[in-house]
């Protein structure tokens, strides 16, 4: 059947959103730390203060990735900080989430049923990486989204695990083996770059579809849809979009395009294969931050060094921001070079650079990322007037009444995971140059 409500989870680094759409009606859920506290016996996924520092679990996104190759990712062998294997600390974490987007989506009364609604995961951009250990990681990713969809269309209401809710250790293993074990028949299709956004997963028994969307094009999917493309001879409607997502654990890139149908008027979007994810990102800067106003003998915790990296400005000129800035503005230039982008690219429109994440506003990154860019097309030889299109996007209307430009670049992938049309968002390996005509000459004829 075809629906009609989509739900976008995107499950971050540092914190976690969710995104409910029901024709024009949107609901944003309040954001949602990503770190799981642990004491012996219980776990709990979701709380912004915990006293104990030493009971924090945090950057297990990043854990997937690093440790796929380490160790068994639903083993036996538990986790000291979890007191789990990590892929039940993945599960619970995704669970929680689509539990309390059932939760929102029954209480707001949208008329359907959440069985019939199909959720869209953010996947982060392991898809650009090559190895195995890029794809142990998102194979494990999907498996653990299988699960998470499993428990909460299969468990009673009051025994799925909630946000910020006490879970008990040992009901959650016992849990967690038990739908896997009805799953066992039911294996993940591994899926690529171009079957994304693609593929419909469903579960052998009642419960929602579900959908991924690679990270960065699920961060600039909300504002390829909403830019105004005027219209002009040789290039219709062309939108060229680069989206540099900023967030905790990583930084992911990504160029995309959007086109109107000559005939019929409809657009049309396509993704080009993005960086693969950039480990330097905004993790880095707090702990930074952290270092630097402590040895000022000013007491802040991690959540004040969050907030200083979008609202303060006393800072920004020191030589680790600088430092920072450029990793970043260097990765995505690396990216800009190699964009296999030969006919749209070139072209004399604007190439809008919109940034997204936690960390993306800070101060003084946004224009030196434009000049970065700059310089990577005048490498590849372009003409000044493309080059000197280049421009950030400073002003964007969401869907929803946020104050901040920030709110809106936090949420930015979950509205894109919510998007209603994500096999419509294709993938492309390349685009060639145009064929030009070739020049006949006619010689003339004898008399």
């Amino acid at each position: 059947m075809s629906n009609d409500c989509y739900i976008g989870i995107d499950w971050g680094t540092h914190s976690s959103k969710l995104c409910i759409g029901s024709g024009r009606r949107w609901i944003a859920a309040p954001m949602f730390s990503s770190d799981i506290v642990s004491t012996r016996d219980s776990i709990v996924f979701g709380e912004v203060e915990h006293p104990k520092q030493d009971e924090i679990v945090r950057g297990l996104k990043g854990d997937l990735i690093k440790n796929s190759l380490a160790a068994q990712f639903w083993g036996n062998d538990n986790r000291l900080d979890t007191g789990t294997s990590l892929g039940e600390a993945v599960a619970f974490s995704l669970t929680c989430l689509v539990a309390e987007a059932k939760r929102l989506f029954e209480e707001a009364g949208i008329g359907s049923a959440f069985v019939d609604a199909e959720l869209g995961f953010s996947f982060p951009n392991w898809l650009a990486e090559d190895g195995r250990r890029a794809a142990v990681a998102a194979k494990n990713f999907c498996e653990a989204a299988q699960v998470a969809v499993a428990i909460v269309s299969t468990s009673q209401k009051g025994s799925i695990p909630l946000p910020k809710v006490r879970y008990s250790i040992a009901e959650w293993k016992s849990l967690v083996g038990a739908e896997r074990q009805r799953l066992a028949n039911s294996k993940i299709a591994a899926i690529t770059l171009d079957s994304a956004n693609s593929t419909r997963f469903v579960l052998p028994y009642t419960g929602p579809a579900w959908r991924f969307i690679v990270e960065s094009g699920a961060a600039g999917i909300p504002y390829l849809r909403v830019m105004k493309l005027p219209t002009a001879r040789g290039v219709s409607g062309l939108g060229k979009l680069l989206v540099i997502d900023i967030g905790a654990g990583s930084t992911d890139v990504g160029y995309m395009l959007r086109t109107i149908n000559v005939n019929t008027g409809a657009p049309a979007f396509y993704y080009l294969r993005p960086a693969s994810a950039f480990p330097i990102a905004g993790n880095e800067l707090t702990e930074d931050l952290l270092k630097h106003f402590r040895a000022q003998n000013r007491r802040m915790g991690y959540a004040e060094a969050e907030a200083q990296k979008t609202s303060g400005t006393s800072w920004c000129n020191l030589p680790f921001v600088s430092a920072w800035m450029k990793q970043i503005c260097d990765h995505v230039e690396t990216y800009v070079r190699g964009i296999p982008d030969e006919r749209w690219l070139p072209t004399a429109r604007p190439l809008n650079i919109v940034l997204t994440g936690g960390s993306g506003l800070v101060p003084g990154l946004k224009e030196k990322l434009v000049e970065s860019v700059r310089s990577a097309m005048r490498t590849r030889n372009f003409d000044s007037q493309t080059c000197d299109a280049v421009t950030a996007i400073s002003r964007y209307e969401p869907r929803f009444d946020f104050r901040t430009e920030a709110d809106v670049a936090r949420r930015a992938v979950s509205f894109g995971a919510a998007d209603g049309d994500k096999p419509g968002f294709r993938y492309v390996d390349k685009f060639d140059p145009p064929i030009l005509r070739p020049t006949v000459v006619v010689k003339p004829g004898w008399v």
